[in-house]
């Protein structure tokens, strides 16, 4: 099971109207908190089962394909009931109009809801998770905006909970979804060593990230992601085999990566670490 341990996004320096203040994915242990958290959180079940605790009611399971929001300052137990692993994914966030944009998306607090595309919320958290590890400057600003289209996408699944229906109302015919698709494929391999926004690709081609993907991953076989890095990862070989005195740390740059982040990335897709991989499949 995949694990992406909590980051955290700088706390803003000036009021933002909202803000993302943690993300990650684990395999869940048990928490308490009397007191709450600071800030609100959407937590998403992926696999296993759970069990909550809030005060003043009955207790509940919260199993696989389902998320809710927790309030901040609600106090809160949850723990996994199942022989297999409670996967669960977090965004904590927060800001001056959170309330308000909370109210506006329809997200009832502490009421389980269906998910509909778990990869397209599993991308979504990477893609933050990609941005906090990082800590560029700015990182923040990128990641609020994120964080609105995620809340928009959240809120359309919330018209649509039948699975068996699970497009918009604008779909599109075989040919007009290859001929985005491709759109989408054409800008991130022209711009995949850039900081890119998925959420920002789909919102330029009139869809949301979920529904994008959606079609993405029926034409590819891969998220949107999935791509991104595949694409990195190629041209990191690439110039590998091409470069003979070129640093792990120019390679990471080159494709547009923290340096930490892309040997982590790299190992997980091929075994090796970098300077392995070109010892063994480069310089033999």
């Amino acid at each position: 099971m995949d694990v992406r341990i909590i980051r955290l996004f700088r706390p803003p320096v000036v009021p933002m109207p909202l803000y993302v203040h943690t993300v990650g994915y684990n395999k869940q242990n048990p928490m308490a908190r009397p007191e709450g958290f600071s800030t609100h959180q959407l937590l998403f079940a992926r696999s296993g089962q759970g069990y909550v605790r809030l005060p003043g009611q009955e207790g509940f399971h919260f199993g696989p394909m389902e998320y809710m929001l927790l309030p901040a300052e609600l106090p809160h137990e949850y723990y996994s009931v199942s022989a297999e692993p409670w996967e669960v994914g977090y965004i904590s966030f927060h800001g001056s109009k959170v309330e308000p944009l909370v109210e506006h998306f329809s997200l009832e607090p502490c009421k389980l809801r269906k998910i509909l595309d778990v990869e397209a919320i599993w991308n979504v958290l990477d893609e933050l998770w990609e941005l906090a590890d990082a800590n560029k400057e700015g990182a923040e600003w990128e990641a609020a905006r994120i964080m609105y289209g995620f809340l928009l996408d959240l809120n359309g699944m919330q018209y649509n909970e039948d699975p068996m229906n699970p497009e918009p109302a604008t779909y599109l015919s075989e040919d007009m979804a290859q001929e985005v698709v491709q759109h989408a494929a054409h800008y991130l391999n022209e711009h995949y060593n850039e900081n890119i926004s998925l959420s920002n690709v789909a919102s330029s081609l009139g869809y949301t990230h979920q529904y994008l993907n959606r079609l993405f991953h029926r034409e590819y076989g891969v998220s949107m992601l999935q791509y991104v890095q595949k694409l990195r990862l190629d041209r990191a070989i690439g110039l590998m085999s091409t470069k003979d005195n070129i640093t792990v740390k120019d390679i990471a740059s080159y494709v547009g990566m923290e340096t930490n982040y892309f040997i982590r990335m790299f190992r997980k897709a091929t075994g090796m670490t970098p300077d392995q991989y070109r010892k063994t499949n480069v310089l033999s």
